[in-house]
C-alpha cells in the first residue's frame, strides 16, 4: 500500500490497513493477488494530486516497486481507477467493492511492508511464496533474458500539394466566424491567458445548478472557477486571485475581450 503524501506526488509505503481508504486519502496498492493495481482516490482529494496518482499509478502498474529485494506488482493486468466521486456508476462501485473485500483478512508482513495473505501478523513461520521462503528453500531463478524491443520505422510524412489560395475577401470572412457560443469564446480566451503565463494548468469541468463551470489551477499562482450562462461567463474570485500572476493573466485575458 503506497499513500500519496502531496501535491507533488511523493509515495511513502504504509502498512496495509483498509482504514486509511478514506474520502481524504490517495492511495496505491499493487496486488499481485487479483494482478491490479488498485488506485484510491478519495472525494476530498485535491485535482493536483489526483493527476499525479492517476500518472504514478501508470508508472508502477509497468515497473512496480519495490519494498527490500522484492519488486512488487510488476505488470499488472490492469488499473482500478476508483475516484470516490464516481461511485454511482456501476463499474467504479464494482471495483470499490473488490478493492475493499481484497483488504480483508489477516496478513503477515515482511520488510515491514511486504504482505502476505493466510498468516495471522504473530505468525514467525515463513510463508510459501514469500522471499523469505524462497531464500530459505531454493536458490533463485534464473534471470530472464531481456528482449530488446526497435521501435518500427517512423511512417514519413505526407507531402501535400500546394493548395491555391481564394482571393482575399473570402478568406477575411471566413476567419470570422468562430465556433461556440461568446461565452466559449470568453472561456478559450481565458484558458490561453492562463497557459501563457503560466508553466502547470489543470482544468476540470462541473455541472452545478444546470449551468456548465470549469476550474482552473495553476499551482501556487491562481484558482478560480468559471460558470458559463449563455453568452456570459462569471469569474470567481473576480480579481484572479492575490498574486502577481494571476493579476496578469487577468490583464490579458481582458485584453483579448477587447477583440471579440
Amino acid at each position: 500500500m503506497l499513500m500519496l503524501q502531496d501535491d507533488a506526488g511523493e509515495l511513502l509505503p504504509v502498512r496495509l490497513n483498509p482504514h486509511l481508504v478514506t474520502s481524504d486519502n490517495a492511495i496505491i496498492v499493487m496486488d499481485e493477488l487479483n494482478d491490479v493495481c488498485w488506485l484510491w482516490i478519495g472525494r476530498n482529494v485535491n485535482m493536483p494530486t489526483r493527476m499525479h496518482a492517476l500518472r504514478m499509478s501508470k508508472s508502477l502498474q509497468r515497473s512496480g516497486y519495490k519494498i527490500g529485494i522484492t519488486t512488487i506488482g510488476m505488470a499488472t493486468s490492469r488499473i482500478a481507477e476508483m475516484n470516490e466521486k464516481n461511485d454511482s456508476d456501476r463499474i467504479v462501485a464494482e471495483d470499490i467493492a473488490a478493492f475493499k473485500a481484497a483488504l480483508q483478512g489477516k496478513f503477515s508482513f515482511e520488510d515491514k511492508f511486504l504482505a502476505f495473505p493466510g498468516k495471522t501478523m504473530e505468525s514467525s513461520e515463513p510463508i510459501p511464496g514469500s522471499p523469505e521462503a524462497a531464500r530459505a528453500q531454493a536458490p533463485p531463478p534464473e534471470p530472464k533474458p531481456v528482449v530488446e524491443l526497435k521501435p518500427a520505422a517512423a511512417e514519413p510524412e505526407p507531402v501535400h500539394e500546394p493548395v491555391a489560395i481564394p482571393e482575399p475577401v473570402l478568406i477575411a470572412k471566413a476567419a470570422t466566424k468562430f465556433p461556440g457560443s461568446l461565452a466559449d469564446r470568453k472561456t478559450a480566451f481565458l484558458l490561453l491567458s492562463t497557459m501563457k503565463n503560466a508553466d502547470l494548468v489543470y482544468t476540470e469541468r462541473f455541472e452545478r445548478n444546470g449551468k456548465t463551470g470549469i476550474k482552473i489551477e495553476a499551482p501556487g499562482m491562481m484558482v478560480i472557477e468559471v460558470i458559463m450562462d449563455r453568452d456570459d461567463i462569471t469569474v470567481s474570485p473576480s480579481n484572479f486571485g492575490d498574486t502577481d500572476e494571476a493579476a496578469r493573466i487577468k490583464s490579458e485575458y481582458e485584453s483579448w475581450l477587447e477583440k471579440i
